[in-house]
C-alpha cells in the first residue's frame, strides 16, 4: 500500500494556547504544509542536532 508507514508510531497529546495553535496552522496553512509533518520535522531535527554536538 502506498505511503504505508511500517515504523511503529506514537500518539501525543500536548496543551497549547488555542490562539498560537490556530496561528500556526495558518501559517502552514499558506506554506502548503500539515502540522503533524511539520512538527515531526522538527523533533527530528532536534535529535540530529543533539547527535551531532549542536543545541
Amino acid at each position: 500500500m502506498a505511503g504505508e508507514n511500517k515504523e511503529e508510531m506514537q500518539s501525543v497529546t500536548i496543551r497549547i494556547p488555542k490562539e498560537l495553535y490556530f496561528e500556526y496552522k495558518q501559517v502552514l496553512l499558506e506554506q502548503g504544509k500539515i502540522v503533524t509533518y511539520d512538527v515531526r520535522k522538527h523533533m527530528n531535527e532536534v535529535v540530529e542536532n543533539h547527535k551531532k554536538g549542536r543545541k
